[in-house]
């Protein structure tokens, strides 16, 4: 009689997995892409307020940039967050464009100055800008 309601919650459990998806192998093996993820999905939120979704983007991007930073030998351990070192170094490494640079600096300074008006990028350009940064280092690391 045990083994009915244990079925249950197996099929359950299981179904729950098939549902909500698998996380990519590399999201497993770099926990920053994960996180990278997570932040970008939130960036589209609307329900989230402009600003949110803004720091959202930046948090993205940056995570991203650790990772790449992070195999290009520079330890992002104990460096305060955000470091212009980290996003420097990563978006020469991924080539990114001088629009990009120059939008990833601005939200940068942003963030760490925690100013309370949004930056002179869009939401949406934000946002566009945090999907190409995942895009190319999950290429990148793959």
């Amino acid at each position: 009689m045990l083994y009915i309601p244990v079925g249950f919650a197996l099929v359950g459990w299981l179904l729950g997995q098939l549902i909500r998806g698998r996380r990519p192998r590399i999201e497993k093996e770099r926990p920053r892409l994960a996180l990278s993820t997570a932040y970008l999905r939130d960036a589209h939120n609307r329900q989230l307020s402009n600003h949110t979704r803004v720091r959202c983007t930046f948090e993205s991007v940056y995570f991203c940039c650790c990772e790449i930073a992070d195999t290009h030998g520079l330890s992002v351990a104990g460096m305060e967050h955000p470091s212009n070192d980290v996003v420097t170094v990563a978006l020469s490494a991924m080539n990114a464009s001088n629009d990009d640079r120059q939008a990833v600096k601005l939200l940068a300074d942003w963030a760490t100055d925690a100013n309370p008006s949004l930056p002179s990028v869009t939401v949406k350009d934000a946002c566009k800008l945090a999907e190409r940064v995942h895009a190319k280092t999950v290429s990148m690391l793959s």
